[in-house]
């Protein structure tokens, strides 16, 4: 699609064309549209992956402002915390 938005001359037919080419050509994939009944684990995956990073991205944080003031590391501390608190997920309905 980079060829497509990257190119000089644009009108539908050039578009089309080229469109055509990487089809053929098996350089774009098609689209998959989730089943209903695996599209909420698809959402919680996606929400999952969002907090995932948020926690590297403030534990990253916390590392970094904890040597910035010469203090004794406290994210051996944060990891060690398990899951043995938390609820059990719910099953997908």
């Amino acid at each position: 699609m980079k060829a497509i938005h990257g190119g000089k001359a644009k009108n539908d037919r050039i578009d089309a064309h080229k469109i055509a080419t990487l089809l053929r050509g098996g350089m774009l994939p098609e689209a998959y549209v989730y089943p209903p009944e695996m599209r909420a684990t698809r959402d919680l995956l996606r929400r999952r992956l969002h907090l995932v990073r948020k926690r590297g991205e403030l534990l990253a944080h916390i590392q970094n402002t904890e040597q910035l003031l010469n203090r004794p590391d406290i994210i051996s501390v944060l990891q060690d915390v398990g899951r043995e608190g938390m609820a059990p997920m719910p099953a997908p309905a």
